[in-house]
């Protein structure tokens, strides 16, 4: 069975593959500046639960955090797939964080902290994998084939990164940050994950995994979620079709049907559906299920896509 490849792109505050972006923010509550953070990507994460002494950050204010206002051992940043009865195989991922402690504790990886790792539930995670080996600076881990560096560049703060490759099977994968039970800390961070599943019939529909996807037995039976809208593998593209025009009639989406190479599009017209997806899913023919009576409808599901597969700048503006 020939398998697809899936990736996803999260950033939180830190420009991905920037090296040296300085983004950084200022937890010393002593500062002028205390509160504030520096280039930023969209929004760090600054973690201060005294709401009495620090009603509004500084970095609120300029839009540049997300306060959290109680810590937590562990903090999902949502799901990144969900295939049920299907697998799905981790084959790489790269996590790079810029916080304020460093990310890694006790000189031998044993504790991964205030970084985003993935995390295949419900079984335990990869990671933390502790080597006992440590001499200096990169780590190198053979049997997990993780390596890990602590500030290859310099910011006012720590920098850590991990890469892994490999193959880990699993049916769901989160996105987490372990250990990050601190208050008054700051982190942001840049995580790029790679995954392969059997190749199926798909649905594309970008869906929010809480309201969109999970209250949905009969959405949940036909297909499996993903980030992305796109890797979202099923088993029948015509029960596929009739789900989603019973739960989504008023929204835009498409299903290909890897058998016949059809794309179908509802809600949609060839014109919307974007170059990266043509090149991925290799369609022959293109049918319209029912052309969009607001060309709204259909744009919101050509940026929704963009933006979860990392098309930045989107393609060209259509009417």
């Amino acid at each position: 069975m020939p398998l697809v490849t899936g990736s996803r792109l999260y950033y939180q505050g830190v420009y991905p593959y920037h090296y040296k972006s300085g983004m950084y923010c200022v937890n010393n509550t002593s500062a002028s500046d205390y509160g504030k953070c520096y280039n930023t990507n969209g929004s760090a994460i600054f973690v201060q639960a005294d709401t009495t002494t620090y009603p509004k950050l500084a970095c609120e204010t300029d839009g540049t955090c997300i306060r959290q206002i109680s810590t937590a051992g562990v903090r999902s940043y949502g799901t990144v797939f969900d295939y049920g009865s299907k697998q799905g195989i981790l084959q790489y991922f790269y996590s790079r964080t810029h916080t304020v402690p460093y990310d890694f504790i006790y000189g031998n990886v044993q504790y991964i902290r205030f970084m985003a790792i993935p995390f295949p539930g419900p079984t335990a995670g990869l990671f933390p994998s502790p080597n006992y080996e440590v001499s200096s600076w990169p780590v190198y881990d053979p049997v997990i084939n993780f390596k890990v560096y602590i500030n290859p560049y310099t910011i006012p703060g720590n920098v850590g990164v991990l890469k892994w490759q490999g193959s880990y099977f699993t049916s769901k994968l989160d996105l987490i940050v372990a250990e990050e039970g601190n208050n008054n800390i700051w982190y942001g961070f840049d995580v790029k994950l790679t995954w392969a599943y059997e190749s199926s019939p798909l649905a594309i529909i970008p869906l929010d995994y809480d309201r969109d996807y999970v209250p949905y037995q009969e959405l949940r039976s036909a297909f499996g979620y993903a980030a992305t809208g796109v890797d979202q593998p099923g088993w029948n593209a015509d029960d596929m079709i009739r789900v989603l025009r019973e739960l989504f009639p008023n929204r835009a989406w498409a299903v290909f049907d890897d058998r016949l190479h059809m794309l179908y599009l509802y809600n949609l017209t060839p014109d919307y559906v974007p170059d990266w997806l043509i090149e991925k899913l290799a369609p022959t023919a293109m049918k319209v299920l029912q052309s969009p009576a607001d060309a709204t409808v259909a744009k919101t599901w050509l940026d929704l896509l963009n933006e979860r597969n990392a098309q930045i700048p989107p393609q060209a503006e259509l009417p």
